[in-house]
């Protein structure tokens, strides 16, 4: 396909289908998870950027800017889904590989900007970090802005960490805020520097939900807000010991040092002991720079044997076509065992792997290549997915740092 027959597949989002769905979504959205919205009304051709802070984020981005019509981007796999794929194009939605290059989705933004005075959606985390505060930022969402030259607005999504735990099986109702803000005009994007771009971003963007709840108060019904909690937080903060904890209802207990927490209503935990963490944000923080510490050391290395999955088209799931070994050096990331029948040896440099997300408890995902998404099942324990993705962002942010 030509480059102009590719760009023309750009639609504006059907309007009935879209104004449809975000009418009911803004009422289900301000009733179901206590949607506040507040700022500027955004004008297109424009940039809309967002911390990625739950699998819900578009909903409330739909919800807030409901009845403008929003473009958004979002990862190619859920293209690959042949029931949602249709409703996808329907609503407009652009594919773009996830942590990799695509000239064809920086393209069809283009497109989509200049011939359409689209409001186009970005989240340039790229992924859900479940933090609890902003994540990293490639420097390349400046450098794409500078390309355009397009007005960016930001709108900061508070909150969302505190119902819609990524770990939990189930949403809680507490409370949401949107705020909309121009961070950067027309003549700006031309004019500032990566940096100044960069400041930009991540001031408008910067949030943390322990200081969010303390704000307004937030309180989180439910008698199951901790279960499944030790698929992300596999290290136990009193001994250190690892993929020890486990949860029942609101409350956590380590097997090994007989630490317990119950998470309250508002969402603070409660420790049996001193001088443990009482919130998940401060909890992600110790845990990356524990991580951080081990890859500091040049002698790092992670290995497990993995199942290796990828993506094909009409086929809602990821499919498992191999098993083998995945080691994590600072040689870079390394595959060998069978693929499609065949014995193969994969290597992606460190530099290639910005980050890999994951899903919690089950899989970790690698960069998109040759023609495929890559997702790796630990065969022993998938709740090691998580400790893969933060070796992930460690590398990363310390290349960042200059630190190795």
């Amino acid at each position: 396909m030509d480059k102009n027959k590719e760009e023309k597949l750009v639609k504006k989002p059907n309007p009935f289908l879209y104004w449809f769905v975000c009418f009911f979504f803004e009422l289900y959205i301000k009733i179901h998870f206590n949607l506040h919205h507040k700022g500027v009304k955004p004008k297109g051709p424009a940039l809309i950027l967002s911390n990625h802070t739950s699998n819900h984020d578009y909903k409330f981005i739909a919800a807030a800017h409901w009845p403008k019509r929003i473009t958004f981007v979002a990862t190619y796999h859920w293209f690959t889904f042949k029931k949602l794929n249709f409703w996808l194009r329907q609503m407009g939605v652009i594919p773009k590989y996830q942590f990799a290059p695509d000239m064809a989705s920086m393209r069809k933004i283009r497109y989509a900007l200049e011939k359409n005075n689209a409001l186009v959606f970005i989240a340039p985390e790229g992924t859900v970090y479940s933090s609890g505060k902003l994540g990293y930022i490639s420097p390349s969402i400046a450098k794409t802005i500078k390309v355009f030259k397009t007005p960016v607005y930001s709108s900061l999504i508070e909150g969302a960490g505190l119902g819609n735990a990524k770990w939990s099986r189930s949403s809680h109702k507490a409370r949401i805020d949107v705020t909309t803000s121009l961070i950067i005009t027309k003549e700006e994007a031309t004019t500032l520097s990566v940096d100044e771009i960069m400041e930009r971003i991540t001031s408008s963007l910067s949030f943390n939900d322990y200081e969010y709840q303390k704000k307004y108060n937030v309180l989180v019904n439910g008698d199951d807000k901790a279960e499944s909690i030790e698929t992300m937080y596999y290290k136990c903060p009193n001994c250190s010991k690892e993929f020890t904890l486990f949860s029942k209802g609101n409350s956590i207990e380590c097997s090994s040092c007989g630490a317990k927490a119950t998470i309250e209503k508002n969402f603070h935990f409660k420790w049996n002991k001193d001088g443990l963490f009482d919130n998940y944000v401060d909890w992600y923080s110790w845990q990356l720079d524990e991580m951080k510490k081990e890859v500091l050391n040049p002698n790092f290395k992670l290995e497990e044997e993995v199942e290796y999955a990828i993506d094909k088209s009409g086929i809602d799931n990821y499919v498992k076509v191999g098993k083998g070994v995945m080691t994590l050096t600072h040689s870079g990331w390394d595959y060998k065992g069978t693929k499609e029948g065949e014995e193969v040896e994969e290597h992606d440099d460190i530099e290639d792997v910005f980050l890999a997300t994951l899903k919690i408890g089950l899989h970790f995902e690698l960069p998109f290549k040759k023609g495929h998404c890559r997702v790796f099942y630990p065969i022993k324990n998938g709740m090691t997915s998580m400790k893969w993705h933060l070796a992930s962002r460690a590398f990363t942010e310390l290349k960042a740092e200059g630190k190795i």
